[in-house]
């Protein structure tokens, strides 16, 4: 957490506007829940003036996505539509002060769910995300912000071996928790779930959710596939190999 400035640190402890907007004429959703990155914006826009009275946002993974939509909502708030459809992914990073390396995608997601609420109000089909360029030899295979794992296997890994692959990438991130005052246990893996017990500072409800959007990535790097990092508050029976 070193690397995000204060500003990106204050939007992810005390987050604005988070929750649902029972009074919302305008939503817009981006990212998937499959790759542990995803986000719904609801905008509450008066159709005489077309200013946007109220936001709120809700969202799944990381810390980056609940910092970038908390800093969203407060930039669009009294906005006018057009204005609103004329910010950029760029605008929301430099609200919170330049987001490091990969993490800065998470501005670009929250501002393709912007643009599908505007659309959503407008009676407009939302654009399709720009995709980068890339060597003719390369395929894309999917938009910028979803978070697929870095290889593909070949050939699968048996259960066994996907237990141990989990528990070693758990112990690999437990000395960092542990000197921030938390901890992470591995409960059980079903599917594409991997259900952890989290403690001490890490069960706190935005930490959590940064320590398992971090976590759900290097999963998904190891095992070769994309996992859902659920956690539970109450242990469940682990899995052989889990420490």
């Amino acid at each position: 957490m070193l690397d995000y400035s204060e500003k990106a640190l204050d939007h992810f402890f005390n987050p604005r506007n988070a929750g649902v907007l029972e009074a919302a004429n305008a939503v817009g959703s981006a990212g998937s829940l499959e790759t542990g990155d995803a986000v719904r914006l609801m905008l509450r826009i008066d159709p005489e003036t077309k200013v946007i009275a109220e936001a709120r946002f809700q969202a799944f993974g990381g810390g980056d996505a609940i910092a970038c939509c908390s800093a969203l909502t407060v930039l669009v708030a009294g906005q006018t539509v057009e204005e609103a459809r004329r910010l950029t992914g760029d605008a929301i990073d430099a609200a919170l002060g330049g987001l490091p390396g990969e993490r800065r995608r998470a501005a670009d997601l929250g501002n393709e769910a912007l643009q599908a609420a505007l659309a959503h109000f407008l009676g407009l089909e939302p654009e399709a995300p720009k995709a980068e360029a890339a060597p003719a030899a390369v395929k894309l295979l999917a938009p910028k912000h979803e978070s697929k794992p870095k290889v593909m296997r070949e050939v699968p890994l048996s259960p066994a071996e996907e237990a141990e692959v989990i528990a070693r990438v758990i112990d690999s991130v437990r000395p960092t928790l542990r000197a921030d005052g938390g901890d992470v246990t591995l409960l059980a893996v079903e599917g594409s779930k991997v259900r952890v017990h989290l403690t001490g500072n890490c069960s706190g409800c935005q930490l959590a959710a940064l320590t398992l959007g971090g976590l759900q990535k290097r999963l998904a790097d190891a095992l070769g596939r994309p996992v859902r990092v659920i956690p539970e508050q109450k242990p469940l029976v682990s899995i052989a190999g889990a420490r």
